[in-house]
């Protein structure tokens, strides 16, 4: 089969290379200078390579952030696979099986999934564990995350054995805590690292980054690996924008078409301002890193 203008493109068009596919004429897209382009990009990349923690967003608005995440119900071709890193979420509270939610993540060329797991039910989510870990296989399947429900400690003790005895590596997914406080989630990662260790991967599902919780991670950037939320896009879709201590503010913005291209512009410069508080060129968090717990936890500032 020869190679013509539209080669690699699927029917859901996710990747475009054509003028025909960005609905432009060339002239129209060359009103972008590729350099400057990449120029500004690559003072992302030194930002996200600075930042301990990928923010993924938990949105199907329209951007080329690299972290992505939607679940196996809702998951939107046109915005997941702008993403280099995508993770499909299992889609707690829907009707999808552990096969199914697989089955989803090679259809939808996700770099990573999370096994079924149920809201507040760590023995449920103990058993799906087991049959997802029947089910994996790493040459077909993209990397796995283990889910977790708290308290995490006591579910990651129990768990711990299946996943040391399977194909999967030691990378969790902390739920259940998408509208606890900030203190509550650090005192339930602070647990699950007393009893598993900093080695493992840890992602926050759904968690903020409030001003408690960015401190604590700049304090101990070995304590979390990631986290995802929808707030920005939320706000965004709201006529708001979370400002820099993850506060909304009203900012209304324009409705019509290619509104959606407006929304996922504010998205993606809120990702950009969440990134750049967690990283060594933000001044906001001097003389804020002292957090109470965190000597329990053994950190470098445990003997102060």
């Amino acid at each position: 089969m020869s190679e013509g203008p539209t080669s690699g493109i699927d029917r859901y068009g996710r990747q475009a290379n054509h003028p025909d596919e960005f609905r432009a004429t060339a002239d129209e897209i060359e009103t972008f200078d590729g350099g400057l382009a990449l120029g500004y990009l690559r003072r992302l990349e030194v930002l996200l390579d600075a930042c301990p923690v990928r923010i993924y967003a938990a949105s199907s608005l329209k951007h080329p952030w690299p972290y992505r995440l939607q679940n196996a119900a809702e998951c939107y071709p046109a915005s997941f696979w702008r993403s280099q890193d995508r993770i499909l979420d299992s889609a707690i509270g829907k009707d999808l099986s552990n096969e199914e939610v697989l089955d989803h993540a090679v259809e939808r060329h996700a770099t990573a999934v999370v096994a079924k797991d149920y809201l507040h039910d760590p023995e449920a989510t103990t058993e799906s564990i087991r049959k997802f870990v029947d089910l994996y296989d790493p040459d077909v399947h993209p990397r796995a995350f283990v889910p977790l429900q708290p308290p995490y400690d006591e579910h990651v003790a129990k768990v711990y054995p299946l996943v040391e005895e399977s194909q999967l590596d030691h990378r969790y997914m902390l739920g259940g805590l998408a509208t606890a406080s900030p203190s509550e989630r650090i005192d339930a990662l602070l647990a699950f690292r007393r009893e598993i260790g900093e080695e493992p991967i840890a992602h926050g599902l759904g968690w903020g980054l409030d001003d408690e919780l960015v401190a604590t991670i700049r304090d101990e950037p070995t304590l979390l690996d990631s986290v995802d939320n929808s707030s920005p896009s939320q706000a965004a879709q709201n006529g708001q924008v979370l400002d820099k201590h993850w506060q909304a503010r009203d900012c209304p913005n324009v409705d019509g078409k290619y509104q959606n291209s407006v929304h996922g512009a504010f998205e993606f410069a809120m990702l950009v301002q969440a990134t750049h508080r967690l990283t060594e060129f933000n001044d906001d968090f001097e003389g804020l890193t002292e957090q109470a717990g965190l000597g329990e936890f053994g950190g470098v500032r445990a003997d102060d």
